[in-house]
């Protein structure tokens, strides 16, 4: 079984209305309804905006890194959003 993350969103209420329309005419949940659309925007979304962090490793360059916690110490100082938005560029 998959586990689920709960959140609390605010949409607008016209599109609470839709999707509650939709839900009640496909004859399942609002969260399924949600769901559903928000994977397909994301599958369309394009590769640079959902790229994963990786980290080189010996044996496998691709290693997610993703699932990792933890800290790393340097020999000199970074700028931690400057990274993300190279991470995220693809750079």
């Amino acid at each position: 079984m998959q586990k689920k993350n709960k959140s609390t969103i605010s949409l607008e209420p016209e599109i609470m209305e839709a999707i509650k329309q939709i839900a009640i005419n496909k004859r399942t949940t609002q969260t399924k309804i949600i769901n559903d659309y928000l994977k397909e925007c994301i599958e369309k979304e394009p590769m640079k905006n959902k790229a994963k962090i990786n980290v080189i490793m010996e044996g496998d360059p691709n290693i997610d890194i993703s699932n990792f916690i933890g800290s790393i110490k340097t020999d000199k100082p970074f700028n931690v959003l400057e990274l993300q938005n190279q991470v995220r560029k693809g750079e």
